[in-house]
């Protein structure tokens, strides 16, 4: 059995069934950032040249009690997500969609941290015209 990430979709006027994996045309970048040694903001993903990143969802974690730590698109300064991490160590937004501008990076970036914190995440997206 497919799993949730697979749609079945019916075409009446030819009467085809086609089985459509949206995962299978996305990408997933996914990495680590150590404050002690990286300066804020660090770029995590670029598209191809001429493309638009086009994101599906994005997760967030660190092990920050204090400060803010944000992800956005460096040039229109979209808001991807964002943690007040007094209040949060982590946030999921599945099913968001924002699309950059062509060849717009995205960033995170971070302020107010706990001496020496991590910064996971993870970026499910495409890249598009």
């Amino acid at each position: 059995m497919p799993g949730p990430h697979v749609r079945e979709v019916h075409i009446k006027s030819s009467e085809a069934t086609v089985n459509v994996d949206t995962l299978a045309t996305e990408q997933t970048k996914t990495d680590e950032i150590d404050t002690s040694t990286a300066t804020s903001p660090v770029t995590v993903l670029t598209p191809t040249s001429g493309k638009k990143i086009d994101t599906r969802s994005v997760y967030l974690a660190t092990d920050s009690a204090s400060g803010e730590i944000a992800a956005k698109f460096q040039n229109s300064g979209k808001l991807l997500g964002k943690i007040y991490c007094n209040k949060f160590a982590m946030v999921t937004l599945r099913d968001v969609r924002i699309v950059g501008d062509a060849n717009e990076p995205i960033v995170i970036e971070w302020s107010g941290l706990d001496t020496g914190a991590k910064i996971f995440y993870v970026i499910r997206y495409k890249e598009v015209e």
